[in-house]
């Protein structure tokens, strides 16, 4: 998505209790927590509160969203939490340096997130925790649909591969952790849905997504015309104000040990 102001806004709704909360039981005070791609920080400012006195860090491979990350844990008195630029590939911690590690939203933009998994493994205590969601496209669900919608979700799937990312990373995400070295695998999917108000901010985020950079991405690899991408703009706005109008996004979680 980028780090604009729409992906920003959309990553920032975000919290341990609305996102996470398949993993907070496996969190105890006094524990020392890694949370990889913590984007504005507003998941991590919650595991901050669910294992202090411990300590959790967010590393990030956007230095803007550092900045933002710092701001937000600033504003919520989270003195247990910070925050560093990280490239999960190469994690600057030592061996066996946490007791718990989450990964959300990350493994789908990598194009080997086998190596990302492993570096988790590798950080991560004997006898830790880690929990991992990813979103899987090929479960999305939309109402009403509309042309110019479905095109942008064809060409959207289309960008991602053409970054050598997986749409469909999540129902993957068990199996990579298994390749990984994990054990005691707790795997399921689930649907985070946008509704009413949530639809139309859903909406607005598209868009801004559209005019911010996703248009222009689609019109120079010759995907789309200036027109397909304000027909795009149109129905999302449309989407916006239609009577019981629903997005449903699929993610997976899932949650295993290092024996």
């Amino acid at each position: 998505m980028g780090y604009g102001q729409a992906a920003t806004s959309i990553m920032s709704m975000r919290t341990a209790q609305n996102h996470a909360a398949f993993f907070l039981p496996y969190l105890k005070p006094g524990m020392k927590m890694l949370d990889c791609g913590c984007g504005p920080g507003t998941i991590t400012v919650g595991f901050g509160e669910a294992v202090a006195p411990g300590e959790v860090v967010g590393t990030e491979i956007e230095e803007a969203h550092v900045a933002i990350a710092q701001e937000n844990a600033l504003k919520q008195n989270a003195s247990n939490v910070r925050f560093e630029s990280a490239d999960l590939y190469s994690l600057p911690f030592e061996d066996a340096s946490f007791d718990a590690v989450f990964i959300s939203a990350v493994l789908a933009n990598l194009k080997e997130p086998i190596r990302g998994v492993r570096e988790a493994f590798r950080v991560l205590k004997p006898g830790g925790v880690i929990g991992v969601k990813d979103f899987d496209h090929g479960g999305d669900l939309i109402y009403p649909a509309d042309p110019a919608i479905e095109k942008y979700g064809e060409l959207y799937v289309r960008m991602r591969l053409d970054n050598g990312h997986d749409p469909n990373s999540g129902r993957k995400i068990g199996a990579l952790l298994i390749e990984a070295g994990f054990s005691e695998l707790k795997f399921s999917a689930v649907y985070e849905t946008f509704t009413g108000p949530r639809a139309a901010a859903f909406a607005q985020f598209s868009v801004g997504l559209l005019t911010e950079s996703w248009g222009n991405e689609f019109t120079s690899r010759s995907w789309a015309t200036k027109e397909d991408i304000q027909e795009m703009i149109n129905a999302w706005t449309k989407f916006a104000n239609a009577p019981g109008a629903i997005f449903g996004a699929a993610w997976c979680e899932a949650v295993a040990r290092k024996t």
